[in-house]
């Protein structure tokens, strides 16, 4: 039953982030004197050209280097064939290599391979649309529920309850504006890369390196897989073979130094934990797990140290209990030595001394 809601409860996830994300800039644009409604119509139109952008520009970068693969894939396939290396490793292992298995394909494979790939677009572009649509939402009506909600809670609890949600928020918001770092940096690495090396749409290719920098782990390895092979179809093995050694070393810097580095200023968690929530997360909801393990776990563990503060306030509490208890009045001495300082602690922990009469 719950398997089956993991695609609703993954879309509001994703909801929440970018409503997360985008929160401070609609409170900025009203800050500015814009209308609430107007300044969400602004991030709403920001959103939404972004994501044409990407289209526009990722389309046409797909369908021209997968052209070029398909046309340069036989050619690079019989050089790898014929090259002295596999051959060597061919005699001494007795593998035959038949490039005319490898490139051999069906009209009715290439068919539905067609429309596995029409059909997965057009279910991506809906997903996009109803998050924009339910991120406006959530844009315009979110407080008005979070303020309906909070009229649940006690009005002593209230402060308390309004300032750990923020603290939430903020744990949340400074993850998502870490990995925008993070990715913004991969994306840069791989186009800088790519232009250097002469490959057309350099610029589209760093944006899909940048999007897959999303995905903890897993992201690196698609992004030097993706790079390798669009440096291969547009240059040639060599500078694909560069490009992937390149982008390896890059990855190991930002998995092992940069993101570390990054993520644990951003959330204060420690690294290890990240590694533990990110793999639990792939556990149980596969890559939604692993792309939203990070910002829950940061949002938990707000609210894991504000029970644990609370625990603590109720343990001092009914410590002090115990003792006015045991000895009346001893409960304010001890609270008025606390803030005294440790010299009132001491001077009143010594015995005290009577002073010999003065002689006259």
């Amino acid at each position: 039953m719950l398997r089956a809601l993991y695609p609703v409860l993954t879309l509001l996830a994703v909801v929440l982030l970018l409503s997360i994300a985008l929160s401070p800039l609609v409170r900025r644009l009203t800050r500015w004197g814009l209308p609430r409604g107007l300044g969400v119509a602004v991030v709403a139109l920001l959103l939404l050209g972004t994501m044409g952008v990407l289209v526009g520009t990722l389309v046409p970068m797909l369908v021209k280097q997968l052209q070029v693969l398909v046309q340069t894939m036989p050619a690079t396939l019989e050089r790898l064939a014929e090259s002295p290396r596999v051959q060597e490793l061919s005699a001494r292992y007795g593998m035959q290599v038949h490039t005319e298995d490898l490139i051999r394909f069906e009209p009715s494979d290439l068919a539905g391979r067609l429309i596995n790939v029409l059909s997965s677009t057009l279910g991506l572009v809906a997903g996009g649309i109803t998050v924009v649509v339910l991120t406006v939402f959530s844009l315009l009506f979110g407080e008005d529920l979070y303020e309906s909600i909070l009229q649940w809670v006690s009005p002593r609890r209230q402060p308390r309850v309004r300032l750990l949600v923020s603290r939430m928020r903020k744990a949340v918001a400074n993850y998502l504006a870490g990995t925008l770092l993070v990715m913004t940096i991969g994306g840069t690495v791989a186009a800088t890369m790519a232009l250097i090396q002469g490959v057309p749409y350099f610029l589209p290719l760093g944006l899909v390196v940048m999007m897959l920098g999303v995905i903890p782990f897993l992201g690196s390895i698609v992004s030097a897989v993706l790079v390798g092979v669009v440096t291969l179809a547009a240059v040639g093995l060599k500078d694909a073979l560069i490009a992937v050694a390149v982008f390896i070393v890059y990855q190991q810097l930002e998995s092992n130094v940069l993101g570390p580095m990054i993520q644990r200023r951003a959330i204060r968690m420690n690294p290890l934990l990240i590694s533990i929530v990110v793999l639990c997360g792939g556990a149980l909801a596969g890559l939604r797990g692993v792309v939203l393990a990070v910002p829950l776990a940061a949002a938990a563990q707000v609210l894991v140290q504000e029970v644990l503060a609370l625990r603590r306030e109720a343990w001092a509490r009914s410590h002090r209990q115990e003792a006015q208890r045991r000895e009346p009045g001893r409960g304010a001495v001890e609270e008025g030595l606390l803030f005294a300082g440790p010299m009132a602690a001491r001077r009143h922990s010594e015995p005290t001394r009577e002073e010999p009469p003065e002689s006259h």
